[in-house]
C-alpha cells in the first residue's frame, strides 16, 4: 500500500485559507521565486512528520494550521497540525468512492503516532535496518521523507543521495529495503561500543583475579604433586573411616538405646510437667472457689442486715428515701429474692469445688507416676551414657593416625587444588574475553541483484527522455545509495546535473518499488528539479544539453507520466502552454492583476500593491483568479 497526497491548506482566523491541490499521478505547481513553491514542499515535509519549522515571511502571516488530505487504499485521512508546533492530529474516513449515496461517513480520529501510520501505509511496518552496525531499529517516517520528498538544496548537494555521514548507514539500509523489499533482520549486530567497554571491563577484573589468585599458590607447587598429596591423605581418611565404621557397629545398638530411653525420658517428663501444671491450675481455681463462696455469704449478711434497717430520710435535703431509689428495690419481696440467688450462686460453686477436688486428686496420681518414671529412665539413661564412653574411650586408643592432622591436611591441599583449578578457569575465560574483544569485522554487502538494473534502467529512460541521451549506463552504487553514470559517480557532475541526476534516482526507486510491491511512500515531492541546471551564473562544463531541451523534454515526459506512484513537480522554469494544459499546472505569477498570486491569497498591503480600479476591469478579481485554480 502507499499514499497519494490530495490537498493542503493553511488556515488562520478570519483568513482565507491558502490551498492547492495535487492530481492523483501528477502535479506541477510553477511559478517564479518568492511565490511559496518551496514553502509548499516544507509544509509538506511538517505535515508528513518532519520537524523543521517553517520559515514564517509577510505573506504567511496570521495563519496558524496547516492541513494535509491524502488517501491510501479505500481511506481518506487528514493530518492537522500547528504552524507553531506540536503534536499532528490525525482523522480517517472511507473515501468517497467507498461510501454509499446518503450513507453517514464520519470523520474519526486515529490514536496513533503520525510516523507510525505512515511507515504502516507505505508496507514497511515490522521491516528492521541497520542504524550502524551495532544497532538495528524499525523502519520510521524519517526514511521515507527522505527517500520521497527532495528538496533544492538537496539534489544539489555535494554529498551521496544517503545524506551527512551520521545518518548514511540507516538511509542506506531504507533505500536498500525499498529497492529490493528485504530488511536488515538478518544481519548480525557488532558489538556496540558499550559492549566493547563492558569486555574490557570484564577482562581486567578477571586479570586481576587471576593475578591475585595465582598470589596464594608456593613457588615450589605444582598441580600434579598437589593432587597426589590429596590423594594420599584421602586414603588415610579413608582407612580411619574404615576402623570408625567397625567401631560404630558397636557404638551404634548403645546409641540407638540412648535414644529410645532419652525419648521416653522426654515424654515421662512432659507427662510430669503437663500434670504439674494442671495441679497448680486446679489448686487456684478451688482458692478461687472458696473465695467466691465466702464472699456470697458476706453478701448474704448485708442483705440481711438491710432487711431489718428502719428507713430513714435523707440526711442532707430531709427528702424521703423512696424519691432516691427505685421503688421496686424497696419491696419487701426484693431483698429475699437477692438472697435466694446467692445461695443457689453459692450451692453451684460447692458442686463444682466438689468435681474439682476428684480432679486435683487424679492430677495428683498422674504426678506421683510421672515422677516414678522420670527417675528410673534418668537413672537407665545415665548407666547407658557411661557405657558410651567406656566404648569411645577404648576405641580412641587403636587409632594410629590423628584424625584431626589429616583433616587440615586435606582442608590445605584442597584449597591449594581448588586455587589452580581457579586459576586455569580465569586463564581460559581472559583467552575467550580477548578473543570477544577481537570481534572480526566482514564488509557489509547487502546484494542488489537484479533490482539495481531496473532502477538504473528507468533512470536512464528517464534521462533520455529529458535529453541526456548520451550517456549509454546507469548503475545503482549499494554502498552509497547513489547512481554511477558512464562510469562516474554522481556527485563527479556540475550542480545542474547532480540535481536532475538525483530526481532521476528518487523518481526511479519509487517506480520500482511500487511496481514490486516493495515498501515506499508512493509519492515523490520534487523541490525545483530544473533550477539548477538553469542557473546561467554557474560556470558548468557539464551543462551540454541546452537548457530549452531539458526544460522541454523534462515538462513533455512528465504530462506523459501514469505511474506508479505520484510526482508532485515545484519548478520556476517555464513550460509551454499546451503542456501546461495537459498537466493542468498550477501557476503562480506574483501579480494581483492576473492569474493566482501565488501559493497564500493576495491581503492589501502585503505584498504587491493592489491593481488600480481601471487594471481591475481588465482582468479577473484575485479572488476569481484564486478560486479559477485546481484547489478542489
Amino acid at each position: 500500500m502507499a499514499i497519494t497526497l490530495k490537498k493542503l491548506s493553511v488556515h488562520g482566523p478570519a483568513l482565507v485559507p491558502a490551498e492547492v491541490s495535487f492530481n492523483p499521478i501528477r502535479t506541477l505547481i510553477r511559478g517564479p521565486s518568492d511565490t511559496g513553491k518551496s514553502h509548499i514542499y516544507d509544509c509538506l515535509w511538517l505535515l508528513l512528520g518532519g520537524t523543521t519549522p517553517l520559515e514564517q515571511f509577510p505573506e504567511s502571516n496570521g495563519y496558524d494550521s496547516l492541513e494535509l488530505i491524502f488517501t491510501a487504499g479505500k481511506h481518506e485521512y487528514v493530518v492537522r497540525k500547528g504552524i507553531a508546533g506540536g503534536a499532528a492530529a490525525l482523522f480517517v474516513r472511507m473515501d468517497e468512492l467507498s461510501v454509499g449515496e446518503g450513507d453517514p461517513n464520519p470523520w474519526e480520529q486515529v490514536e496513533q503516532d503520525l510516523s507510525q501510520l505512515l511507515v504502516k501505509l507505505s508496507g514497511a511496518e515490522g521491516k528492521q535496518v541497520l542504524h550502524n552496525r551495532s544497532k538495528k531499529g524499525a523502519i520510521t517516517g524519517d526514511d521515507l521523507r527522505h527517500w520521497a520528498l527532495l528538496s533544492q538544496t538537496g539534489m544539489i548537494a555535494k554529498e551521496p543521495a544517503s545524506g551527512p555521514k551520521q545518518f548514511a548507514p540507516k538511509r542506506i539500509a531504507s533505500f536498500s529495503l525499498f529497492l529490493t523489499g528485504l530488511d536488515d533482520a538478518a544481519v548480525q549486530l557488532y558489538m556496540s561500543t558499550s559492549d566493547k567497554d563492558r569486555i574490557a571491563g570484564q577482562l581486567k577484573a578477571a586479570e586481576m583475579d587471576l593475578k591475585r589468585t595465582a598470589a596464594g599458590i608456593p613457588a615450589d607447587a605444582d598441580r600434579a604433586a598437589t593432587a597426589t598429596a590429596l590423594a594420599r591423605v584421602e586414603d588415610g581418611l579413608d582407612r580411619l573411616s574404615t576402623q570408625h565404621e567397625a567401631r560404630s557397629s558397636v557404638l551404634r545398638e548403645l546409641r540407638r538405646r540412648i535414644s529410645s530411653e532419652g525419648i521416653k525420658l522426654s515424654e515421662a517428663s512432659t507427662r510430669l510437667a503437663g500434670a504439674t501444671s494442671i495441679r497448680e491450675r486446679f489448686l487456684l481455681l478451688e482458692q478461687k472457689y472458696s473465695s467466691d463462696i465466702a464472699r456470697l455469704g458476706a453478701t448474704d449478711e448485708g442483705i440481711a442486715f438491710f432487711e431489718v434497717l428502719p428507713e430513714t430520710r435523707c440526711p442532707l435535703c430531709s427528702t424521703p428515701v423512696g424519691q432516691h431509689l427505685d421503688t421496686a428495690d424497696l419491696g419487701p419481696r426484693t431483698p429475699k429474692k437477692y438472697r435466694a440467688a446467692i445461695a443457689a450462686e453459692a450451692d453451684k460453686i460447692r458442686e463444682l469445688r466438689a468435681g474439682l477436688l476428684q480432679s486435683l486428686k487424679h492430677e495428683e496420681s498422674r504426678i506421683a507416676e510421672a515422677t516414678s518414671d522420670v527417675q528410673q529412665l534418668s537413672a537407665s539413661l545415665e548407666v547407658l551414657e557411661r557405657e558410651e564412653a567406656s566404648v569411645l574411650r577404648t576405641a580412641g586408643h587403636e587409632f594410629d593416625v590423628d584424625p584431626r592432622h589429616l583433616a587440615e591436611q586435606h582442608t590445605q591441599l584442597s584449597s591449594l587444588l581448588g586455587t589452580f583449578d581457579e586459576v586455569e578457569r580465569l586463564t581460559k575465560e581472559i583467552n575467550r574475553l580477548t578473543e570477544a574483544k577481537k570481534q572480526k569485522k566482514t564488509p557489509l554487502n547487502r546484494n542488489i541483484g537484479f533490482h539495481g538494473d531496473e532502477v538504473g534502467k528507468y533512470a536512464r529512460e528517464m534521462l533520455a527522455a529529458w535529453g541526456f541521451t548520451s550517456i549509454q549506463s546507469v548503475h545503482v552504487d549499494a554502498e552509497t545509495g547513489d547512481l554511477v553514470l558512464d562510469g562516474r559517480r554522481r556527485l563527479s557532475y556540475g550542480a545542474g546535473k547532480r540535481g536532475l541526476f538525483r530526481t532521476a534516482l528518487t523518481i526511479a526507486l519509487m517506480r520500482h518499488a511500487m511496481k514490486m510491491g516493495h515498501p515506499h511512500l508512493g509519492v515523490v515531492v520534487l523541490d525545483s528539479p530544473l533550477k539548477a541546471y538553469a542557473q546561467k551564473e554557474l560556470v558548468d562544463a557539464d551543462r551540454d544539453v541546452p537548457l530549452a531541451t531539458v526544460n522541454e523534454s523534462f515538462y513533455a515526459w512528465l504530462s506523459k507520466w501514469s505511474g506508479p506512484g505520484q510526482i508532485i513537480v515545484l519548478e520556476n522554469e517555464p513550460v509551454d502552454p499546451g503542456v501546461a494544459a495537459v498537466l493542468q499546472a498550477t501557476e503562480f505569477t506574483d501579480d494581483y492583476a492576473e492569474g493566482r498570486q501565488g501559493f497564500y491569497p493576495p491581503r492589501s498591503g502585503i505584498g504587491a500593491a493592489p491593481p488600480s480600479p481601471a487594471s481591475k476591469r481588465d482582468s479577473k478579481p484575485p479572488s476569481e483568479a484564486t478560486d479559477g485554480e485546481d484547489l478542489g
